[in-house]
């Protein structure tokens, strides 16, 4: 899909481009499954730690594990947002027609 937005918005994309977007892509659904899952409470990741920290000696609600994982799952989701903010004006910036002389004159 994102390859399509970017033909669309852009034209005709480079292969590199094309690839440097199908990592960011990944990405984006990298961070958004890590960090969504740890803040799930029925998700096997948070039972999981629950059962570990339990057999550790250390009694751990499941909810709790998930509310300390909400802050963590924020700054991920801020640090990439930024990231995306960021390839979109370089992408903007790199496919604008260029008017040199105007913004010199100006």
């Amino acid at each position: 899909m994102v390859e399509g937005a970017a033909h669309s918005r852009y034209g005709k994309i480079s292969a590199a481009l094309r690839y440097r977007l199908r990592a960011f892509s990944a990405a984006t659904d990298n961070v958004g499954l890590f960090f969504g899952e740890d803040i799930f409470v029925a998700f096997g990741a948070i039972v999981l730690m629950a059962t570990f920290l339990r057999e550790a000696g250390i009694e751990v609600a499941p909810l709790r594990i998930a509310l300390w994982g909400i802050p963590t799952a924020i700054c991920a989701f801020i640090i990439h947002a930024f990231r995306l903010y960021r390839l979109d004006r370089k992408l903007d910036r790199e496919f604008s027609p260029r008017s040199d002389s105007a913004d010199h004159n100006a």
